[in-house]
């Protein structure tokens, strides 16, 4: 027989057993669950180039809508070039403006001086100087300057402009865009 003791050992030996019994069940569930996790991920990858690969339709065989403006206008200026063909008209409000290319020209990102001129020299100095007035706390983030190309592969569809500012960043921006598609326009059509 065995005394008290005995028995506590035991069942401290038997609880031990069980314990370890369970723990090597739940690794081999942990890593039956693993595997399992990175079949799924690989399958979910599989299926979403599937998607990816059947929604996706070439530029040339979605018809592009013509750009509308997007808020009620203030102003409507025609940017014209000096002999007077039309480019593109600005449509102004006074926290934004568009741009959208007259309707027959094509006008893409790629020629100069679109990105070297007026993204690089003109809207990106605007905001920077904005985000160095967002650190010093002088405006919101929501006022500072934000622009977006709105292209269909290369080509211009529309320029977004948000937050322009004051009218002496409205007027060079106006003149900046004027004579950066007259440039444009020079070197596609002349």
């Amino acid at each position: 027989m065995y005394n008290d003791g005995q028995n506590a050992e035991d069942a401290d030996e038997d609880v031990v057993k069980k314990l370890m019994g369970l723990r090597t069940y739940l690794e081999n569930r942990i890593k039956e669950l693993e595997d399992e996790t990175e079949k799924l991920k690989a399958l979910f990858k599989i299926v979403d180039e599937v998607i990816v690969t059947k929604s996706f339709k070439p530029a040339g065989i979605i018809p592009m809508k013509k750009p509308q403006p997007i808020f009620e206008k203030k102003e409507v200026t025609p940017l014209k070039t000096g002999t007077g063909i039309m480019l593109a008209n600005m449509y102004v409000d006074e926290l934004q403006l568009q741009i959208i290319p007259e309707e027959g020209l094509v006008f893409s990102t790629d020629i100069p001086p679109f990105h070297t001129f007026f993204i690089n020299r003109i809207l990106e100095p605007m905001k920077k100087k904005d985000n160095e007035a967002i650190q010093k706390g002088e405006i919101m983030p929501n006022e500072a300057l934000s622009y977006s190309v709105i292209t269909d592969g290369n080509i211009i569809r529309e320029v977004i402009i948000k937050n322009y500012g004051n009218e002496r960043r409205l007027r060079e921006i106006k003149t900046s865009s004027r004579w950066t598609f007259e440039k444009m326009y020079e070197k596609i059509y002349s």
